[in-house]
């Protein structure tokens, strides 16, 4: 799993101008502005906003189509970065970002449309809610945060999660029906990963 981690120095820094590829170029030319892994985390927000809004609407199989590709250029994001050399201290609080609004727009979006299973949302609306608190708060004390494993497990998780609310909304069908119960399951595991997670944010155990 790449966790599109960098250090403060861009990947293109460490290489003398005239070595370095078209891509590396504009990204050096633009301070790491434009570069593939954050245009394909932007297309990914896109599609993630318009899974969100088709979700509000009640076409869930378009809705979760949409997300589920939106979500998956997020780990696309990540290899490309690398791939291309242009892993930065920027690309990496963009892919952050992206991930995070992604996530809290579509819960949002939940709470719209299955407020039936508040309490389950809410699980898992609440450790995103406390993430970038803390991160804030290691900003301001001029510590970096990186994305850790066990983070990117907890997200991974919290998604297959939502895939598996919108399915069971979709399917009408009870709790305890096995769909159900599995989505249940995921959304516990993300619950501790996320915590797990934010416990590493806390104590400096993310720079790892």
């Amino acid at each position: 799993m790449d966790l599109h981690r960098s250090s403060n120095t861009p990947d293109w820094e460490a290489i003398k101008p005239n070595k370095r590829t078209t891509i590396q170029n504009v990204a050096a030319s633009t301070h790491g502005i434009i570069t593939p892994p954050n245009i394909i985390s932007v297309i990914g927000l896109a599609l993630v906003v318009y899974g969100v809004i088709s979700l509000t609407q009640g076409n869930f199989w378009i809705g979760f189509a949409a997300l589920v590709v939106g979500r998956l250029l997020d780990i696309v994001d990540g290899l490309v970065a690398q791939a291309t050399g242009t892993k930065s201290a920027l690309g990496e609080f963009v892919d952050a970002s992206i991930d995070k609004v992604g996530t809290l727009l579509t819960i949002v979006a939940l709470f719209i449309v299955a407020p039936e299973y508040w309490w389950l949302i809410t699980a898992l609306l609440i450790p995103q809610i406390i993430i970038p608190f803390v991160s804030f708060y290691k900003k301001q004390k001029k510590k970096a945060v990186h994305p850790t494993r066990q983070g990117k497990l907890g997200m991974a998780s919290l998604w297959v999660a939502i895939a598996g609310l919108i399915a069971v909304k979709a399917f009408d069908v009870e709790m305890t029906h096995p769909l159900a119960i599995a989505t249940l399951l995921i959304a516990a595991i993300s619950t501790l990963l996320t915590l797990y997670a934010l416990w590493q944010y806390s104590t400096g155990h993310d720079s790892k």
